[in-house]
């Protein structure tokens, strides 16, 4: 794979179909929210960072990762995207990642408290990439 990961090539067309993405995973995570269901909550933030960095990457620099993990996806939003936001924001992306497996994965149930703080994450991600495109 290389120390920079994979990448594959991204119109910037196709970089906005990942941020609608983005917005109805975050549209999910909030319903899913109000329903009281915790688990689908919390994927669906998740998922919504994972487009919206992948719409990022796509709308600005026309590639997304193409790793087998989403860390590759980390580095390379720290390593094309600068400045102190990017970085902070690629720690958050990275925090909300590693909880994917764990999350879809594990037999626990997610806490209200924790869905609720992945999607405030995701939102704060979400804004920050809009920020970023418009």
């Amino acid at each position: 794979m290389g120390k920079q990961g994979r990448t594959v090539g991204v119109t910037p067309a196709e970089g906005r179909e990942f941020l609608e993405m983005a917005r109805g995973f975050g549209r999910a995570a909030e319903y899913s929210l109000k329903m009281g269901d915790w688990k689908v909550a919390g994927s669906n933030a998740i998922h919504c960072v994972i487009s919206a960095n992948d719409a990022l990457l796509g709308i600005t620099h026309k590639v997304r990762s193409a790793g087998t993990r989403h860390s590759d996806a980390a580095t390379l939003l720290r390593r094309l995207e600068p400045g102190d936001d990017a970085k902070k924001n690629a720690s958050r992306f990275l925090r909300m990642v590693n909880k994917k497996s764990l999350l879809q994965y594990e037999g626990r149930p997610l806490t209200e408290k924790e869905a609720r703080a992945l999607i405030t994450d995701a939102k704060r991600f979400l804004e920050w990439v809009e920020g970023k495109v418009r």
